[in-house]
Formats: C-alpha cells, structure tokens, sequence
C-alpha cells in the first residue's frame, strides 16, 4: 500500500490513459522511478491475479495503417518537401545578390534571422488556438501564405538599396506567419494520428524534409543562373500552390473540438522543468543548424573560388547525409530508450563538427592539426549533418513525455500545444543563429565564428548533463521514503 502512495504524481498517467501514454514504467528498476521509452513497446497490464504482465504491440508500419493514416502521412511529407525546398533554394545565390544591392552583412543575417522571429511567434499563437480556429483552415491557408509571399519575392529583383531591405523583411515576416501555421498543423495531425510512433513517423518524415533541403539549393542555384533572382522565387512558389490544391484535396478532416476537456495553459506547459531543458537544446541545436545559412557561401566563394551552384551541393551534402540517417535515429528514439544519453552524445559530436567549419583557428593556428583545406569544411558538414539527427529525434518525444507527466490530456488540444512550442523554439534558434554568425563574421571571421559557436553548444551538452543528474538524484530522493516504509511493513 505504500507503494501506490509514492505513486501519486503520476497516478493521472494511469486512469484511462495507457493505450495512448508516452510514458511507461520500467519494472525492470527501482520503484516509483518513472522513465522514458518508446510509447508502444511494452504496456504493463493488470491480470486477474494481481500481478502485471508485459503486452506487446505493433508498430508504425503501412500495411496496418489506416486509409486516414496513410492520407495524412503522405500530404504531410508532401508539404514538408514543398516548404524546405521553399525555404532552402535562396541559400546559393541571395547573400551575394542582397550585398550586391546595398546591404550588410549583418543585414543579411537579419533578412534570415526575421523569419524566424515571427516563426516564433506564430509557433505559440498557432499551437495554442489550433483547436478554436480550425486545423484544416490553418494548414490550407499558411501554405497558400508563404507560396503567396515567394512570389513576391521574386519580385524584388526590381528593387535596390533600402527599397529591397525594407520589402525583405516585410515579405518574409509575412511568409513565416504562413510556414509557421502550416507546419504547426503537420506536426500536429502526425501526432494524433500516429500517438504510439511519433519518434519513428517524424524520423521518416525526416528523409522529405532532407528531400527539400537536398533539392532547394542546387535548384536554386541551377534557376538563378537560368533566369535570374526571381526565378528561383517563382518556381517554389508555384510547387507550394500545388501543394496547397493537394492538401485541399486529399488531407482528411481533423477532430478539432475537444468537448468537455480542460483548456491547456501554455504558461504551465513551459514551468516544467524538462520542458524547459528541451526548450533550450532545441535553440542550441537549430542555431547550429542554421548558422551557416548566410555565411558559407560568401566564405566559401572568397577562399575556395566555389559558384553558387557548386557551394548548392555542400548544402546538399549536409541534407543527404542527414536524410540518410533520421530514420534510423527516429527508430532508436522510439525502441531504446535513450533520449538522454542520445542527445548529450550528439551535442558532443556536433560540437566537434562545428569546429572543423572554416576549420577553427584552435586547429590551425594554435594547435596546428588540421590544414585551412575545403575537405575539412566537407567533413564539417558531415559531421554536423550526422549529429543533428540524433539530437533532433529526442526532443519532440522529450516534450510529449513532460507533458504526460505532468497530467495534461493526450489529445489533439495538447499536441496542437507541443507542436506549437517546439516549432517555436525551432524558430528562436533559427533566427539566432543567422543573425549572431553573421555579426560574428563580419566582425571576426567564419572560423572564429565557428568557434564560438562550437563553444555555445558544448556549454549546453555539459548544462543537460547536469539536469539529468539533478533530475535523477531528484528521484531517488523522493523515492527513498516509500521505500524505506515498505521495509518497515515487511519486517513488522
């Protein structure tokens, strides 16, 4: 009997819930530790007897989807590689093109950096209202957005000095609002849809948004040296038209109104403590995955005479590899359970990878290992697409598990709300990571940014390790006292 005390903070985990929880118990431990795995592996069930038995269940797999599921699954991978190829295809050729037209380098930084400002922004307003406004609304009309706003684009090529600045900004805030809705929604009806596979569904869905990062930017660097600045811009604005007439089409119906539920607080949402760890891996890891974007290509035209084309491929590199590998990273997350010990060893790696871009002075000046070579910087690049998955994977699992601890409802209103929070802080640090590399290089270079970088991730690798140490010794302690009563029990 003590032992179902000791339970009592996760006890609203365990009335009527089991099927669809992102936690499980791990009877294999001590008592009372409650610890993260995969979601369908094993679900402890209660026989007749008394004692508790392990049942298994079937995974993600196609041939036992639904009609609805399959739908979803492929309008969603659809519109995430229509919108990183939107996204990616300006990286190749429009920081030349913007500096060509009067602006800064710092400037450019921004240009990137405003998008996901807003992204953030909209990330929260978006995951908090999904149910109220209409979920299929909110899909349909972002992408109808941002394929709106990419046509615009294009049409600043008529545009200079702080005409062309000025409309930068205003068009891509615009255009983020739009990203920001629809890929909320995604994210959102991939959860209620697949509860049990999420890690897994989302490390496939990995291979479409590695498909569009692959594509954009040699496309984009094909099309500019075809037609010009605004080519690139009008083509991806008509494949997010289609995608838009797809998801009107085919994109099933969402349960939105969830009828006799308690409203979801966000406020309470970001107070709990893992929450606000992954928060924060999740701005480390997109600032580091984003950092390049304004700055390579410059770079890598001044030291190593690369074209637009030619420094496309390099993102493309860093998309393939990354495709290549979610999956597996998705499955792992799901079936071995080692979140923490996945993302503490990928912020590792991914800290080493940084260094290698540019390569870092430490490595070249001071220590004297690596050469100021291309291949380094390819390496680089491989290294950081390889580390990222892995990291990646965890933290939107991580979310979903907090929240379940923490009591909230496994319904479409609280998927709404973690989807909106995790792409939030995707966006804070993608638009950190633009604007902070860039006011770096202009002032110190991209290998003393790169640096710096590599040092901003390492600091949150060591700040995860500490709060799993906390978080465990947490545990223990609160574990120790129903344990120790249980003693008394036994021997009395």
């Amino acid at each position: 009997m003590e032992q179902e005390k000791g339970d009592s903070e996760t006890s609203p985990l365990l009335n009527g819930h089991i099927g669809s929880r992102h936690v499980q118990l791990d009877t294999d431990s001590t008592p009372d530790v409650v610890t993260y795995g995969s979601v369908t592996d094993e679900n402890t069930k209660v026989v007749a007897n008394g004692t508790e038995t392990t049942e298994k269940k079937e995974g993600f797999s196609c041939g036992r989807a639904s009609k609805r599921q399959i739908l979803s699954f492929f309008c969603v991978a659809f519109l995430n590689f229509s919108g990183m190829a939107c996204y990616a295809i300006i990286t190749p050729f429009f920081p030349s093109e913007a500096l060509r037209r009067g602006a800064s380098q710092t400037t450019v930084g921004f240009v990137f950096g405003c998008f996901s400002a807003v992204q953030f922004l909209g990330g929260l307003v978006f995951g908090k209202f999904i149910t109220t406004v209409g979920s299929r609304f909110v899909l349909i009309s972002g992408v109808f957005v941002a394929g709106s706003c990419s046509l615009l684009f294009g049409l600043l090529e008529y545009t200079e000095g702080t005409t062309f600045i000025a409309f930068c900004f205003a068009i891509r805030s615009m255009e983020a609002l739009g990203v920001s809705a629809h890929l909320t929604v995604a994210t959102t009806i991939l959860t209620h849809e697949f509860p049990n596979d999420i890690a897994k569904v989302m490390g496939i869905q990995e291979i479409f948004v590695g498909l569009g990062m692959m594509a954009g930017p040699p496309i984009g660097g094909v099309l500019y040296n075809l037609g010009g600045f605004k080519l690139p811009f009008f083509t991806v604005g008509g494949l997010m038209f289609c995608c838009c007439a797809v998801l009107a089409v085919l994109v099933p119906p969402q349960v939105d109104k969830q009828e006799g539920k308690r409203d979801v607080s966000l406020l309470c949402f970001l107070r709990i403590p893992t929450v606000i760890m992954a928060c924060g891996v999740t701005v480390v890891l997109f600032s580091a995955i984003e950092y390049l974007n304004p700055v390579l290509q410059p770079y890598a035209t001044k030291e190593f005479n690369l074209t637009s084309p030619q420094v496309g491929l390099i993102f493309l590199l860093l998309a393939c590899v990354y495709a290549l590998f979610a999956p597996a990273w998705g499955w792992l997350a799901d079936k071995k359970k080692y979140a923490r010990i996945m993302m503490t060893l990928g912020l590792l790696v991914l800290s080493a990878g940084t260094l290698l871009i540019g390569p870092s002075p430490l490595l070249t000046d001071y220590v004297t290992l690596l050469p100021k070579a291309l291949w380094i910087n390819i390496v680089g690049i491989v290294v950081i697409a390889l580390s990222t998955g892995s990291v990646l994977a965890n933290l939107f699992n991580v979310m979903l598990w907090a929240a379940s601890d923490a009591g909230m409802e496994t319904d479409f209103a609280t998927y709404g709300l973690v989807s909106g929070t995790f792409g939030a802080f995707m966006a804070m640090g993608s638009f950190l990571g633009p604007t902070v590399s860039s006011a770096l290089v202009e002032r110190f270079g991209l290998p003393w940014a790169s640096t710096a970088f590599s040092g901003y991730i390492l600091s949150s690798m060591l700040l995860v390790v500490t709060f799993t140490i906390g978080e465990n010794v947490y545990k223990r302690c609160h574990a120790e006292p129903s344990t120790k009563g249980e003693a008394q029990g036994l021997l009395t």
